[in-house]
């Protein structure tokens, strides 16, 4: 679990990861800059509790209400075993608890946490164009906007969207 003064993210778990499924299938939930995964529900439970790549977290009020879902994903653009660049997503899925610093307080302990860990080469997030909220969170976490995700280095297939439509982040 990591946790500071106002959330903490737990692990996703057996206890937790029907909640963290529904959520995801609910478009209320995912808000109006995220889309309901084509997915059935047993493919979430697989993908939340056994996929190598991604580390999901339920977020919580320091007192327990769950608000939200995390997680950050592991890249290797290059073929060095050593060089891993981290990505982060988040969705702050009570729509009520959007807006008061919920999403910039999960991604400042993700980073901190990141940051620790052997080989991480950089970390990084993207999001919509007018997606403002996420943008304005990750300026307070110190990444800085390189423009669309139209990138050399970090190479992501968003499959029938256009890279255009969102803007890189990179931290500092």
């Amino acid at each position: 679990m990591l946790k500071n003064k106002r959330i903490r993210l737990v692990e996703a778990s057996n206890e937790n990861v029907n909640l963290l499924i529904k959520w995801t299938l609910d478009s209320n939930a995912q808000g109006p800059y995220k889309s309901v995964p084509d997915m059935n529900e047993d493919a979430l439970k697989t993908l939340f509790l056994h996929n190598n790549e991604r580390q999901y977290y339920m977020i919580q009020t320091i007192d327990g209400k769950p608000i939200g879902r995390f997680y950050y994903r592991k890249w290797q653009f290059t073929s060095d075993p050593h060089t891993i660049d981290w990505e982060l997503n988040i969705i702050i899925a009570d729509p009520d608890e959007r807006g008061k610093g919920y999403g910039t307080d999960a991604q400042k302990l993700v980073i901190t946490h990141l940051q620790s860990q052997q080989h991480t080469n950089s970390i990084f997030a993207y999001t919509m164009n007018d997606n403002m909220g996420e943008r304005k969170a990750l300026e307070k976490c110190g990444f800085e906007c390189v423009g669309d995700l139209n990138h050399d280095y970090y190479t992501i297939d968003l499959g029938a969207l256009k890279a255009e439509h969102f803007v890189l982040y990179i931290l500092k």
